[in-house]
């Protein structure tokens, strides 16, 4: 009973995270232009661990706080063969959330809503199908017209810890 308990409990936390990334994916479509992708993708060759590390150190090096690191290799890693998933997609892959309190409060007097935009993330990832290149990625913001100003705040310093974590 224990046991399919915490089978059910782990189902229920996937599907969750499921919904809440293809709510963004579609929001991030919906405003995204027709030959822009709402996701940005760098690609560096080197150690997993030193890229990631570079990220952290990048970010930190701004003044700013790592909220939260999601292991997302192994959590998919660790739950793919009780939804049929017989080959696991990455090798290594880390969301690393942040948020600059100072960009964040120009974002909330602009509209409330932009508070769905905090915290900020970088991904950084393995794939099986490339093992020789470690992927920074991020979503681009979208918000009102209102807070344009204040998203391209928040792609400036994106892009600069992507940067500077890659040009090591």
């Amino acid at each position: 009973m224990k046991k399919q308990h915490t089978i059910i409990t782990r189902m229920r936390i996937l599907n969750g995270w499921l919904l809440l990334v293809s709510c963004l994916f579609a929001l991030s479509v919906q405003s995204a232009g027709a030959d822009e992708s709402p996701f940005v993708v760098t690609q560096v060759e080197g150690e997993y661990e030193d890229v990631l590390d570079s990220v952290k150190t990048a970010i930190k090096g701004k003044g700013i706080n790592i909220a939260h690191t999601l292991p997302a290799a192994e959590m998919l890693n660790r739950t793919g063969k009780d939804f049929g998933v017989t080959s696991n997609t990455f090798l290594n892959a880390e969301i690393v959330e942040f948020c600059s309190a100072s960009i964040s409060h120009k974002l909330a007097q602009k509209n409330s809503a932009n508070i769905l935009l905090c915290p900020f993330s970088i991904s950084v990832y393995v794939t099986n199908d490339d093992p020789k290149h470690v992927n920074l990625a991020y979503r681009r913001p979208v918000a009102g017209e209102e807070s344009a100003q204040e998203v391209a705040e928040v792609v400036k310093l994106v892009e600069s810890i992507i940067t500077e974590a890659s040009e090591w």
